[in-house]
């Protein structure tokens, strides 16, 4: 019978084992055939029992043939593990796992380097990039933006608090990005995140919404004088962004000369957003146009006082 022959009798009758199992296979045959185990020497009645010289060429030639088919199969395994077959994956600022027909990803460290984030879609096969952008409280927990390309109709991406509705910082609450299984594109997601202290928002909220710094006050259309009499009361910065609505009041335009200019009392503030903790933003122009050039006709929810 030939070597070959073993071989393929050894693959057909031996059932898989697991990982761990065909390693330690592995090292005993190892340890077998270069004499350094227990069984390669001994002590008899009258000193130690030396092992035979040479094996025969036959067994010999089986028992490399063994090393090489668990080798194999150790090979296949490993191939396996690394194809995209494995379900899940952690490190410090993420816990990836696959949950019915979409990878769930907990962020475990919403201040981590963004690469450790992209590691662990990179483990499980997957393209995808994940930002976390510092935002109002409201904000917090929301896709800001996201982008994918080379992608299909079954392809999806999204994001938020788990479980749904928990406030941001209590415990159980936590930030989640979800990746339909088999997202065969290329996406980044931007995730909306609790900001340090001082830190900027780079995702904004009306800030007269409920739970931000104004909440209760209606700001739209007064006067720069009433609202930054209203922030100082509640213990608030205010910044000022001018603006110039565009003719018809369908929009408006920015220009960074015109941002040192002195904001006077008598100004007209057409919206504020939340800047940072503690400093808001009002957008303002010198005068005033019959149409709102931020909101339109469309002002999302306004609070009445």
């Amino acid at each position: 019978m030939s070597e070959m022959t073993h071989l393929e009798r050894f693959r057909a009758e031996v059932p898989r084992p697991g990982l761990a199992d065909l390693r330690d296979q592995e090292r005993r045959l190892l340890t077998a055939i270069a004499g350094t185990g227990p069984d390669a020497a001994g002590t008899g009645p009258s000193g130690p029992v030396r092992r035979r010289g040479a094996m025969p060429r036959l067994v010999a030639g089986l028992a490399v043939t063994t090393v090489l088919a668990v080798a194999a199969v150790i090979g296949f395994t490993l191939v396996q593990e690394r194809a995209g077959t494995a379900t899940s994956y952690a490190n410090a600022a993420i816990d990836i796992e696959l949950r019915g027909d979409e990878y769930v990803a907990t962020i475990k460290d919403p201040f981590a380097d963004h690469a450790l984030y992209s590691e662990g879609f990179k483990a499980l096969g997957l393209d995808v990039g994940l930002q976390l952008v510092p935002a109002s409280p409201t904000r917090v927990g929301d896709i800001v933006r996201y982008g994918s390309s080379g992608t299909n109709g079954d392809d999806k991406l999204g994001g938020g608090l788990s479980p749904e509705g928990c406030a941001p910082g209590s415990p159980g609450c936590a930030l989640t990005v979800t990746v339909s299984k088999g997202f065969s594109g290329k996406g980044t997601v931007y995730l909306g995140r609790p900001a340090r202290p001082g830190e900027r928002y780079g995702a904004h909220a009306m800030a007269e919404a409920k739970g931000e710094m104004l909440e209760g006050y209606d700001p739209v259309e007064r006067t720069v004088g009433e609202v930054a009499a209203e922030a100082r009361k509640r213990g608030l910065t205010v910044v000022y962004q001018i603006i110039t609505p565009d003719e018809g009041g369908d929009g408006f335009s920015v220009s960074p000369d015109e941002q040192s200019a002195r904001v006077g009392d008598h100004w007209v503030v057409w919206a504020a957003e939340s800047e940072s903790a503690g400093t808001v933003r009002l957008l303002v122009s010198e005068k005033r146009v019959a149409k709102n050039p931020v909101y339109g006709d469309s002002r999302p929810n306004a609070p009445s006082d």
